[in-house]
């Protein structure tokens, strides 16, 4: 059974419960619940996806070698993921272990990819992978490349697996009576069905999935034709024949051509990832486990949901304490080009006339800060125009605010970037 690793959060002030263990009720990154019924099924489409990393090697699961050379150079680069249990009938709902060999396109705030799916991430000690949340534990690999698995937030699509050449069957079990135990790769679209006969033209025989693997029990036994012929439905109803047979008692771990691939495509969607634009709007913006956080500094500094006296009556807030010379980040895990948006505003009220420095931010450092006259009891509009205040900074991943020297209570609210 694998786990998972996680990087430090920014500011380096919070650990991540790595799999294996409980989450820790005292850190406000362990909100993740456990999974529950069935899971809701992803929009094939473009949907979101949370991402950790781990370290992968060849094989996983789903009983395949990622090394293999007629798989795609991508993969045998690395490039392949665990997908969370509750997910493990792949995009098109199959059965347990139809994930196997699906790609999917990952678009991350840092880069745009391809990813095999090779390995699970189980339900047992992995509250990350238990179904709150769309989930791929990526290999190091593929978390480098696209610059996210850090428990981040992106945006995925399914993708068609731009393999070259045939589908192949990996033996991975097999006896004199008939057991053969064995995983399809390098195919195109997941795979459905698979049946085994002595011949193209069958009887054929339903091979039972046994984990992310395949198994026939009584399959045909050596001596009764020159090998094994496969017939592969895939999980959109296209049907092959292999015109290439698999040899009796093949060695464990090798890998046969079958000489057929599914020629069905997807049609072609949109699927570019932005980070979560409301910082807080009622609620924390953001995923579960990659929600926006507050970060207050100063011994009497406090940053805490509220429903009272919010802006407009809303349904909660933000109620914020300032020590003597104290401030707050309000951030995200993962920061943001510049660019992505146009603005960031907030309304904010204190309790005493004060003054309030406040700043989009990268990791705590400040663009160009405004100083904004607060009138006691009042609520009061502040805007940043990112291109201007930002210029010279590349990325951003926060707000930061800082007081003026005296102890201060205030409510903040509809904190967006749009």
């Amino acid at each position: 059974m694998k786990h998972l690793q996680f990087m430090n959060l920014v500011f380096g002030i919070v650990a991540i419960t790595a799999c294996g263990g409980e989450p820790d009720p005292g850190n406000s990154n362990s909100e993740v619940g456990y999974f529950e019924g069935v899971p809701e099924p992803v929009d094939g489409t473009c949907t979101s996806v949370r991402l950790t990393t781990y370290e992968a090697n060849g094989g996983g699961w789903c009983e395949w070698t990622a090394t293999h050379d007629f798989l795609p150079q991508f993969v045998r680069d690395g490039m392949h993921t665990a997908i969370a249990e509750p997910w493990n009938g792949g995009s098109f709902q199959g059965e347990s272990g139809e994930a196997c060999g699906e790609c999917w396109e990952v678009s991350t705030v840092n880069g745009t990819g391809i990813v095999m799916v090779n390995n699970l991430c189980p339900i047992e000690g992995n509250p990350l992978c238990s179904g709150g949340h769309f989930h791929f534990d990526l290999s190091q690999e593929a978390g480098a490349a696209l610059g996210g698995g850090g428990l981040d937030e992106a945006s995925t699509k399914r993708v068609p697996c731009p393999v070259t050449g045939n589908i192949h069957v990996q033996v991975n079990d097999a006896n004199e009576w008939g057991y053969l135990r064995f995983a399809v790769l390098n195919h195109r679209i997941p795979v459905r069905k698979a049946d085994v006969a002595l011949s193209p033209d069958g009887p054929w025989i339903t091979a039972e999935r046994s984990g992310g693997a395949m198994h026939v029990r009584n399959g045909p036994t050596p001596g009764q034709s020159d090998g094994i012929y496969f017939r592969l439905t895939s999980a959109m109803d296209e049907t092959v024949i292999s015109t290439m047979n698999v040899p009796y008692l093949a060695a464990s771990g090798s890998a046969y051509d079958l000489g057929v691939q599914f020629e069905q495509t997807y049609a072609d969607s949109q699927c570019v990832y932005q980070p979560p634009g409301d910082v807080f709007d009622d609620a924390w913006g953001g995923i579960e486990g990659v929600r926006w956080r507050p970060n207050p500094w100063g011994d009497g500094s406090s940053v805490t949901e509220t429903r009272t006296d919010c802006y407009r009556n809303s349904a909660a807030c933000l109620a914020v304490t300032l020590d003597t010379w104290g401030g707050a980040h309000f951030y995200y895990r993962q920061a943001f080009g510049v660019n992505i948006f146009t603005t960031v505003s907030f309304q904010v009220k204190a309790a005493t006339d004060m003054q309030l420095t406040a700043a989009p931010s990268n990791e705590g450092e400040r663009c160009t800060e405004k100083q904004v006259t607060l009138p006691a009891n009042q609520w009061t509009p502040v805007t940043f125009n990112l291109a201007e205040v930002c210029s010279g900074f590349e990325q951003i991943n926060g707000i930061t605010i800082s007081g003026s020297g005296t102890p201060t209570d205030m409510r903040i609210d509809d904190i967006r970037f749009e």
